[in-house]
């Protein structure tokens, strides 16, 4: 069962306070925000509506009051986020949220608090399963509540229909960890041979030991400069390989261990081997190029120990082999596919492994890397009237840059999933789900920057 203590949004303490950068209050609007207090402070956190309000906001965690759940683990380094899954035309995953549950894992979930027609969003942390039901923590706090009274879901918020795969239109998945308390930090002094390294995939875990396990000191986003604290020789030979760390130094002047597997010798390259491997004898024909992967093909990353399989079959016969949770593969199937099945019970996805053999994973053990969500394949439409050519994001926390550089420095804000947009370049429509590619835009308030072109669509 999850235990957290209960947080209102309407509390005195904080209702008028406004939320992210607009102007209405978390008294009103606040639900996401609260039930996601709620959840961190479960997770051993010590916070309340007002300082996960700041820390937010200082992270690009709002789209003026909307909350990007995304950004949270810029934030608070304990926690995962696995996206969100709409269930406002389908039944709600009620076993996969059952064993959430079980296991002891937050699940938060939208409900429609209002019988108007249509869904008048909530949401609210679910405590535990009662019979047919879920007990809450629900954010808003109603006449006659209080933390110790039971609320179930269906007798609350039953306006889309009396059970709860009907009643529940959304499910966002976390995963995370009571942090422990953090070790003594050291500082070791710089080598006098400076040798540099590059995170290549946001979210890269910088920790005190070098193991998935070691404490987790914070996250980097991709294209972070590393000063490894190792000899040169030793880091090199490290470089894009599985199952190794680098001691390293970050620009703040942190210290820790990175895997090395997901950091590159060249700022914006994919982690690869430091040495090439060895030329194949003249007398080897040369290997199969794999297909061309989708525009926007996206990582994922297992979250437990997974099979891979030459077909969507459990057998015996089918296992490849098993793929453990720090391995990173790529789907190729379309992005707008894969975004349906991920984290989905009975649905199966076609990867790409780190060996370049391709074969399925089952879905629901899948989650994205890096903490995105998705970047789906450009829909083909003709050509917008130059200036009006808009576009939409096709991720949750996309990155709004004010140059087409992956770094802190650069971050304005982070959209929401489906946000429009104005392409604000010459022929910008060519370069619309191509990989590689920045494309300058203008949001609603007509401020300018930089998207990720593979992560916006027409």
């Amino acid at each position: 069962m999850f235990r957290t203590q209960h947080l209102y949004q309407n509390d005195p303490q904080w209702k008028d306070v406004p939320l992210g950068f607009a102007t209405e209050t978390i008294g009103n609007w606040g639900c996401l925000l609260t039930s996601v207090t709620m959840m961190l402070n479960g997770l051993g956190y010590n916070e309340t509506p007002v300082t996960v309000n700041e820390k937010m906001k200082a992270a690009g965690g709002f789209q003026g009051a909307f909350f990007i759940p995304s950004a949270l683990p810029y934030v608070f380094p304990n926690v995962i986020y696995k996206g969100m899954q709409p269930c406002e035309t389908t039944p709600a995953p009620i076993a996969l949220i059952d064993a959430n549950l079980a296991a002891g894992k937050p699940v938060i979930v939208q409900v429609d608090w209002n019988p108007q027609v249509g869904i008048q969003t909530h949401f609210v942390l679910l405590k535990d399963k009662k019979d047919d039901d879920y007990v809450l923590y629900d954010p808003y706090m109603y006449r006659g509540d209080s933390p110790d009274k039971e609320v179930l879901l269906t007798q609350r918020y039953k306006y889309q229909g009396p059970d709860l795969a009907s009643a529940i239109t959304g499910v966002l998945w976390w995963d995370g960890t009571v942090p422990p308390a953090p070790p003594e930090k050291t500082h070791l002094p710089l080598p006098a041979e400076r040798f540099v390294v590059y995170v290549a995939e946001d979210d890269l875990a910088l920790r005190a030991e070098p193991a998935v396990t070691g404490y987790l000191w914070k996250r980097l986003l991709a294209g972070t400069e590393l000063i490894s604290l190792e000899p040169k020789a030793s880091a090199q030979s490290k470089v894009g390989q599985q199952g190794k760390w680098i001691q390293v130094q970050d620009p703040a002047g942190d210290q820790g261990y990175v895997a090395a597997w997901y950091v590159s010798l060249q700022k914006g390259a994919p982690p690869q081997p430091a040495a090439a491997a060895p030329a194949q004898p003249a007398t080897t024909p040369p290997a199969a190029r794999p297909a061309p992967l989708p525009p926007g093909a996206l990582a994922l990353i297992p979250t437990a120990e997974v099979a891979f399989r030459t077909q969507p079959v459990i057998s015996p016969s089918t296992l490849i082999r098993r793929i453990p949770p720090t391995e990173q593969v790529v789907a190729v199937e379309p992005p707008d596919q894969v975004i349906n099945k991920v984290g989905v019970d009975g649905q199966w996805i076609k990867v790409r492994d780190n060996t370049q053999r391709e074969g399925y994973i089952a879905g629901w053990y899948l989650k994205y890397a890096s903490g995105s969500t998705a970047a789906a394949a450009a829909a083909a439409a003709p050509p917008a009237a130059s200036g009006d050519l808009k576009v939409r994001t096709t991720a949750e926390g996309v990155a709004f840059r004010s140059r087409p550089v992956i770094s802190d420095a650069t971050l304005i804000k982070r959209f929401p999933l489906g946000a429009e947009l104005t392409v604000a370049e010459p022929g910008g429509e060519s370069k619309i789900g191509v990989n590689d590619q920045w494309l300058k835009v203008r949001d609603a308030a007509g401020a300018e920057g930089y998207v990720a072109a593979w992560f916006v669509t027409r």
